[in-house]
């Protein structure tokens, strides 16, 4: 094993050992067990918060690394990979409509964390069924469809479609809990409305 590898290797290890934390079932009594579950939601919302704050200041780092040739660690620059035989190490390499829309996508994605973090963050303040959860999901489910159609897009336009119809399927999917999340939340409304 390379350091790499063990490397990656510990880190899942910490993961797993953290999730099962987190996670474990409480030894209290049965009136205590709401709650309890309550605060193993927001424990995990509040390690998934985290890890999606530290991810995102390791790709603003990685955009602006790769547009100003900063150094990565033992690299002595970062490599932007957009395709199997596309890989550029440097900003001039790349052809500028690619540049751009790689740009595009980077802020999508940067604005995808965004959310992904405010629904953490919901999480987090026990936040679990309500029309901002599902503004949030359907919002992720729409940014896996556009950033398939520009990924395309820069296939496209480098004559190299390596590309999967997974996102567009993914995409769907989640809009698609996201409305059945929503009838749930309108349908619990109306009962306590009537109670």
């Amino acid at each position: 094993m390379n350091a790499n590898e063990i490397s990656a290797l510990a880190v899942l290890v910490l993961m797993l050992i953290i999730f099962r934390l987190v996670l474990r079932k409480p030894k209290n009594s049965a009136a205590k067990i709401r709650p309890a579950r309550l605060a193993r939601v927001r424990n995990a919302s509040l390690v998934f918060f985290t890890l999606m704050c530290l991810g995102m200041i390791f790709s603003v780092y990685w955009i602006l690394g790769f547009v100003f040739g900063w150094p990565f660690f033992a690299e002595d620059h970062i490599r932007m990979v957009i395709s199997h035989n596309h890989i550029y190490s440097s900003r001039s390499e790349m052809p500028s409509e690619i540049f751009w829309l790689m740009l595009v996508r980077q802020g999508l994605a940067f604005l995808a964390g965004g959310v992904m973090l405010r629904l953490f963050w919901l999480y987090g303040k026990g936040i679990l069924f309500t029309a901002k959860n599902v503004h949030c999901l359907r919002f992720l489910g729409y940014y896996f469809i556009i950033d398939w159609f520009i990924n395309y897009q820069m296939q496209g336009l480098l004559r190299d479609m390596d590309l999967s119809t997974a996102p567009i399927f993914v995409g769907f999917f989640i809009i698609f809990f996201a409305w059945i999340m929503d009838e749930g939340r309108k349908i619990q409304e109306e009962q306590e409305l009537t109670v």
